[in-house]
């Protein structure tokens, strides 16, 4: 069983209400799809990025920083594996979008692909 499935289900959706509330403002154009996962005890952001540009890498890394802290602000209502620090990882790319069903992370943006 991997940490990702062994927080409760509330855990997620809180997470992913905070992370959606950090990105309120911080999508540009040059964002192509946001996911969220829980590995080794640490929630963990991955941002596709069409282009590599300076300004969209330091939203990720505020992004990563408003959720660490409004999951801070949720004590007591979250188990507290969920209260783990956030890292941010930025891929850039410009190939098709594929989501793996497999995968544990959720979706929270994506772009839409004409």
């Amino acid at each position: 069983m991997n940490a990702a499935s062994e927080l409760p289900l509330s855990d997620w959706n809180w997470a992913e209400l905070m992370l959606h509330q950090a990105l309120v403002g911080a999508i540009s154009p040059n964002f192509r799809l946001v996911e969220l996962g829980f590995e080794s005890g640490c929630w963990s952001i991955v941002v596709t990025l069409t282009e590599d540009r300076s300004d969209d890498r330091e939203m990720v890394e505020e992004v990563c920083d408003d959720m660490s802290c409004y999951l801070m602000d949720l004590q007591g209502r979250i188990s507290r594996a969920a209260e783990a620090n956030c890292a941010a990882t930025v891929v850039v790319s410009r190939e098709p979008i594929i989501v793996d069903p497999a995968s544990s992370r959720r979706r929270v943006f994506m772009m839409r692909q004409n």
